[in-house]
């Protein structure tokens, strides 16, 4: 039977091969049989504290084996999983819960001594995954329409916002990048994303439909990449992460120098990837297949690109099977203009949020078609051959003597030769409406000249910034808010 439910997936492996890794961390591994018998038995734990289908319960973990426990077990007894980044102040986690209703929380590790530090104390009953295991699944009728997890990302507005996603809308995906990444039981995925980060749907979901292993790289080794090299080295099949993590393996972790033959897959999402370290990364992975993979927690990924030659700006490439994307400007379909995401993996909108769901989430903006489709605030072209070109964010778009500018451009052109990454910040200014200000990792003298060869006086920076490392938000991507502050008053 096709599992319909994400949970389902970890059954279907284990009715399989009950003897294969599943989940494996340093100093220890679960194999799927075991894994399914556990799942059920922190079901039945929560339903004896009143957890019934609908609710939802937190995750509050260290990455482990028993954090992926805990995450089935609550899609087991019909619930919701919202997992916190392990790494939070104790205050965003009690808005994250309170605003989403939780009255159940796993915790354990640090986590739960910051959680037990909390003052006033967190309203929640707090506990660790219970070791039973039992053969006996819980008694409860659920369907792929029932919600599977919530997402808390950054919002504009200052508050986070919760990614409501069902079963159905993540079983899309994860159907279809099983089978574009050709995920099968012979695979070694690398779990190095936060469980509160959507590239973790990839490292678990896809890894447990194809009846894969999962190889967990604890939190405390992101700053160690000579230990995640020795993993990759282990065995690894499958890597999957945002660029910032793979250029500390090129620069730290001694990946040129390793047996890295069993790499067949490298994806790399989240943020654009500069051209000096991508070019160092394919020369040190020729057995390696590199994938640009672009998305968003409101729909997943929603398209990828097999990068076969180096190109700047890098391509996001094509839609995922039973995806659409639709580039729009003034309400039709161009050949530049915002991303909007068509597909029955679209999520339901943010979680008790109608005001912004209604922004983000709209009908289908040239057909009259079921559900919803996601405006993803991003731009993107169509070049010669059709694929997409990702061209920055609506929210990055700034106006400047009147002329439009996007400052990802400000950033591609300043990437290249003798820039290893860039990234633009603007600030109000009563003159011109924006001041540009840019920081390069690298030589300024080779990106102003970059600058000033491709792109108009109006788009110059007032500031150009050399930085040893851009500030990095807790999912790796830029925090520009930092950069900010680093500007001079």
């Amino acid at each position: 039977m096709t599992p319909y439910l994400l949970d389902d997936l970890v059954s279907a492996a284990a009715a399989r091969t009950p003897e294969r890794v599943a989940v494996r961390e340093p100093k220890d591994s679960i194999t799927y049989g075991a894994l399914e018998e556990r799942i059920n038995g922190v079901a039945a734990q929560l339903a004896s504290l009143g957890v019934v289908a609908g609710d939802r319960v937190g995750l509050f973990m260290p990455k482990s084996i028993d954090a992926v426990v805990a995450l089935l077990g609550i899609l087991r007894a019909g619930a919701a999983y919202v997992p916190l980044d392990p790494a939070a102040p104790v205050e965003r986690v009690r808005f994250a819960l309170e605003h989403c209703g939780v009255r159940v929380l796993f915790v354990a590790g640090r986590p739960k001594k910051q959680a037990d530090k909390a003052d006033p104390p967190l309203p929640f009953e707090m506990i660790a995954p219970t070791e039973d295991r039992t053969t006996t699944r819980p008694n409860r009728t659920r369907t792929d329409q029932d919600l599977a997890y919530i997402l808390y990302t950054s919002g504009s507005t200052g508050s986070p916002k919760g990614v409501a996603i069902t079963h159905l809308q993540s079983l899309t995906f994860v159907r279809a990048a099983t089978e574009v990444f050709a995920i099968t039981g012979a695979d070694t995925l690398a779990s190095h994303a936060p469980f509160n980060f959507d590239l973790s749907i990839i490292d678990l979901f896809c890894a447990f439909a194809g009846g894969a292993e999962v190889a967990l790289v604890p939190e405390k080794w992101i700053s160690f990449p000579a230990q995640m090299a020795e993993l990759v080295e282990s065995g690894v099949t499958v890597w999957n992460s945002v660029p910032s993590a793979l250029v500390q393996l090129l620069d730290r972790g001694g990946l040129e120098a390793r047996d890295l033959s069993k790499l067949r897959l490298v994806m790399f999402a989240g943020e654009p990837f500069p051209t000096e370290p991508l070019t160092r990364l394919k020369a040190a992975l020729p057995h390696s297949t590199l994938m640009n993979v672009y998305g968003q927690p409101e729909a997943n990924s929603s398209t990828y690109h097999v990068v076969e030659e180096i190109e700047s700006p890098l391509p996001i490439g094509a839609p995922f099977p039973n995806y659409d994307v639709l580039l729009i400007e003034d309400g039709a379909i161009a050949d530049e203009g915002e991303i909007h995401v068509v597909s029955a993996a679209v999520a339901s909108g943010y979680y008790r949020d109608p005001e912004r769901t209604a922004k983000a989430f709209v009908p289908h903006p040239v057909r009259d078609v079921r559900g919803s489709v996601y405006r993803t605030g991003d731009r993107a072209a169509r070049d010669a051959r059709g694929r997409l070109i990702f061209k920055g964010r609506n929210d990055d778009a700034i106006k400047v003597r009147g002329y439009r500018v996007e400052l990802g451009e400000l950033e591609g052109v300043a990437r290249g030769e003798g820039v290893e990454d860039a990234a633009a910040v603007a600030t109000p200014d009563a003159e011109a409406g924006h001041l540009l200000h840019l920081f390069v990792i690298g030589d300024v003298d080779a990106a102003r000249a970059r600058l000033g060869k491709m792109l108009p006086k109006y788009m110059q920076p007032t500031t150009l910034v050399a930085i040893d490392v851009l500030p990095r938000t807790p999912t790796g991507k830029v925090d520009r808010r930092a950069l900010r502050d680093r500007l001079p008053a």
